[in-house]
């Protein structure tokens, strides 16, 4: 009777809020602002078998997209939109109406070799198949832009860096995206560090060269 039980879910909440790495934050576009008009986007946004990943269900990945229990990092947001005077837009046609943009993007769930890449890139082989879509139309929009990485490693981002006021990597929240929405509107800070070095070419892997090293990671105040 414990497996599941609100207690656990804290716990798993809070370790998602203590993961997340903040790589970059132009303009201290996060935390949201209250009264905020929030237009959240991307085919990770609300996609419970992209942030379980794989070993979740099956082998792979879900079955499903859709998975009883799991708090998507959109209902996370929804959920804690009223008590930051957020508001929280999801159709395409009421952007324009937003402050900022949230684009979620990510990688397709995996596991064992069926991970294998040879290009490493957020709009590669295993990337998303909406990433670069979205990537553009937020871009086309002309606001601040938050983009939110949903993996379970460190993907070549490309342009899409240049492209953000902000940038988070969020890894694999599994069940609570409510952790990634606690942070975004300043619940609490962020404190995660990279586990190892990011690249932002396949030439850097193996050497001594990398984009930015092991235990970087921003906070609000920094």
């Amino acid at each position: 009777e414990h497996v599941g039980s609100q207690e656990y879910r804290d716990i798993a909440e809070k370790c998602v809020e203590e993961s997340l790495v903040l790589v970059k934050n132009e303009n201290n576009v996060l935390p949201l602002k209250k009264g905020t008009s929030v237009y959240i986007t991307g085919p990770a946004a609300d996609n419970a078998q992209v942030q379980c990943g794989g070993w979740t269900i099956d082998w792979t990945s879900s079955p499903e997209r859709n998975i009883k229990g799991v708090t998507t990092i959109l209902k996370g947001l929804q959920e804690v939109a009223a008590e930051h005077n957020i508001n929280v837009i999801t159709k395409a046609d009421e952007a324009a109406n937003a402050d900022v943009v949230i684009n979620v993007v990510g990688e397709q769930s995996y596991a064992e070799w069926t991970g294998d890449t040879a290009d490493l890139e957020l709009c590669g082989a295993l990337g998303l198949a909406g990433n670069q879509k979205a990537i553009d139309e937020v871009n086309a929009l002309g606001k601040p832009v938050v983009t939110c990485v949903v993996a379970g490693r460190q993907v070549i981002l490309g342009d899409c860096y240049d492209k953000s006021d902000s940038v988070v990597m969020c890894y694999l929240p599994g069940s609570e995206g409510q952790g990634v929405a606690n942070v975004l509107c300043g619940d609490a800070d962020f404190t995660g560090k990279l586990p190892s070095p990011w690249y932002n070419s396949l030439d850097q892997i193996g050497t001594d060269q990398c984009w930015l090293e092991k235990g970087y990671g921003l906070g609000y105040n920094e």
